[in-house]
């Protein structure tokens, strides 16, 4: 009995090791998808962020792309202007050159005429100067711009990337709460595997100490029977105790003349001392009574063969033993082994007698044992 709990046991821890298992693995695997959520978020944050700072670029750029086109609109005017006024005092330079040759007028309109020219020459080199640097910045805000679009295609692509994470991460949860009911489940009925176990180890740990105080019982028992039958020799009958019974085994010649299953006087004066004994027994007893035979065909004309003769015999036992004693008759029963269960196999005339005898076999009744370790409950 010991063994079968300790199974059922071991049954169990096994049964509650699946679902923890599942649930630690589901819990790992949650982890992992939540962990890479958040690697997710952050990703999303700074690409977001580089994409602000590029869209703040571009602003700056098309700010400054705007001034320098203002820039080179206004130089545009300005040369346009001075081109006019050049052209106009080439035209008076002619005209004085006509009328009055090398005078101090002409020089000075010429002096004048060459400080336009470099003014003129120094608006051109501007812009120049300004149409390269917003070539330049157009340059820049195109490459601003692809980074830009490229940095919002990421961040669609983290932030799906993301979505489908949040969804495994859901998932994962679900699973896990699934898991986690299944462990609670297992757990419930672990404790309550565990409680029955603790029940019946209690229950055995009873069973086992009524059947030992039975079994010390018993053995005062065989005491007390063999303290009865000392006027009888070893040669008549033997009283024993091995697993928890006691064997009173009876040789015919005490009981029985041969072919014969009337009991004789000195057998009835021996079963009426074992009745007595059992009549003041207060615990609960199962008896049987065998008879037994040996080996040797017999049939007469009131007995059939060795199983009629066992049979008859034990009865007889049976009849005397509830006549002389206070023995509930639904405790006591007769039955004929004929020569089925020898104890000497030998084919010899000592072994023939060992083996004809009628055995009293008186045994605990386990089952009102159980009953009443059950009835405390």
């Amino acid at each position: 009995m010991k063994t079968n709990i300790l199974a059922l046991f071991c049954i169990c821890l096994m049964v509650a090791c699946v679902p923890a298992k599942k649930y630690n693995e589901a819990q790992r695997q949650s982890d992992r998808y939540r962990s890479q959520a958040e690697e997710c978020k952050v990703d999303v944050n700074l690409l977001k962020k580089r994409a602000k700072q590029y869209e703040s670029d571009i602003a700056s750029l098309q700010s400054k792309n705007n001034s320098l086109e203002q820039d080179t609109t206004l130089q545009g005017m300005r040369i346009r202007t001075l081109m006019n006024q050049l052209a106009i005092l080439e035209n008076d330079l002619r005209l004085l050159a006509a009328q009055l040759g090398e005078t101090p007028e002409y020089k000075a309109l010429m002096q004048h005429l060459m400080q336009m020219q470099n003014s003129l020459v120094n608006s051109e080199d501007k812009r120049l100067d300004t149409e390269k640097a917003i070539a330049a910045q157009k340059k820049l805000l195109a490459e601003t711009n692809t980074a830009l679009a490229e940095s919002r295609d990421e961040v669609a692509r983290r932030e799906n990337e993301l979505a489908n994470k949040q969804n495994e991460l859901a998932n994962k949860q679900s699973e896990l709460a699934n898991k986690q009911t299944e462990l609670d489940d297992a757990n419930e009925r672990l404790s309550a595997a565990q409680r029955d176990i603790e029940d019946k180890a209690k229950r055995l740990a009873e069973l086992e100490e009524a059947l030992a105080a039975k079994d010390r019982a018993m053995a005062e028992l065989r005491n007390t029977i063999a303290n009865a039958l000392v006027d009888f020799t070893s040669d008549d009958l033997t009283v024993t105790h091995k697993d928890g019974k006691v064997y009173v085994s009876l040789e015919e010649k005490l009981l029985f003349e041969s072919g014969k299953y009337n009991v004789n006087a000195k057998g009835q004066d021996a079963l009426r001392k074992i009745a007595s004994v059992l009549g003041k027994q207060n615990a609960a007893l199962n008896i049987v009574v065998e008879g037994h035979t040996d080996n040797v065909p017999f049939s007469g004309q009131v007995i059939q063969d060795n199983w009629d003769l066992s049979v008859k015999r034990a009865t007889s036992v049976l009849r005397i033993l509830i006549a002389n004693g206070d023995i509930p008759q639904d405790r006591i029963q007769a039955s004929g082994r004929a020569d089925t269960q020898p104890v000497d196999p030998s084919n010899t005339a000592d072994a023939r007698r060992k083996n004809r005898r009628t055995e009293i076999i008186l045994a605990p009744d386990v089952e009102a044992i159980i009953k009443g370790i059950e009835s405390k409950e």
